[in-house]
């Protein structure tokens, strides 16, 4: 099937030019040395809201079953938000953070090629009150009518609830479905294209030193081919704690 997009349009998704990924060196390493991305399975995520329709049980009144595609879904989630102090903190703590600058018309360029392996759809997270998310599913408040009852849509628009405390991601996930289930508890898809066609730019921690922001500028830049382009660094530190010059504020 074609890709799906859920609480957002295609032509809205695609009217920006980047998606941000946030994650550590390892996996930053590891995804432009194999050239693939990962896609988590969702049962090892830390926040019980955000696996909480997956491990429900669902009663129509003639039966009761599990979520329609309980062990066979994965998802990779990105931010619309440029930078986030919170995103660097998370992976900062106890290692260096890396954020990619991914193109979203190369990514939607390399999805299509997985449409007929797995079901596939694009979706703007929906924040809102805890209480809300823990009405009965016909008295969520969503924000847009949902469809139809038990549709495979209506299923990805409750995979796209999120509380309302992380409203600052402004988050998009991608929800790969396979088409049998598996106990993975992830799945890398493989790219194509070059690391720098899908990877525009690449920030480095704002709490790094100058010595590891000029080595880490070194490897990016010669491994991996992430050179400047007509005086455009591609390579660059986060300016979130950048120094500022001191200055005479009128009163």
């Amino acid at each position: 099937m074609e890709i799906k997009f859920i609480n957002i349009t295609e032509e809205d998704f695609s009217s920006k030019k980047f998606l941000n990924k946030y994650m550590s060196l390892e996996s930053a390493l590891k995804t432009l040395n194999n050239k693939k991305l990962w896609f988590a399975n969702p049962s090892i995520w830390k926040d019980p809201f955000e696996k909480r329709f997956i491990e429900a049980k669902y009663d129509d009144s003639t039966k009761i079953s599990d979520f329609i595609w309980k062990d066979r879904i994965f998802c990779i989630c990105m931010t619309q938000t440029a930078t986030s102090e919170a995103y660097w903190n998370t992976y900062s703590q106890k290692q260096i953070g890396i954020e990619f600058k991914i193109v979203r018309k190369t990514l939607l360029e390399e999805l299509n090629r997985y449409t007929s392996q797995y079901d596939i759809y694009i979706g703007k997270v929906e924040y809102m009150k805890t209480s809300n998310i823990k009405h009965a599913i016909n008295k969520i408040p969503f924000a847009k009518p949902i469809p139809k009852s038990q549709s495979p849509e209506w299923y990805a628009r409750l995979l796209l609830l999120k509380r309302i405390a992380y409203k600052y991601e402004d988050e998009i996930r991608i929800i790969m479905i396979k088409k049998d289930k598996t106990k993975e508890s992830g799945i890398y898809l493989d790219y194509q294209c070059e690391n720098t066609d899908l990877i525009k730019l690449i920030f480095l921690d704002p709490s790094i030193q100058d010595n590891i922001t000029n080595l880490l500028k070194e490897v990016f830049e010669n491994k991996y081919r992430f050179t400047t382009i007509k005086n455009t660094h591609r390579v660059m530190k986060s300016q979130l704690y950048a120094k500022q010059k001191p200055q005479n504020l009128k009163i």
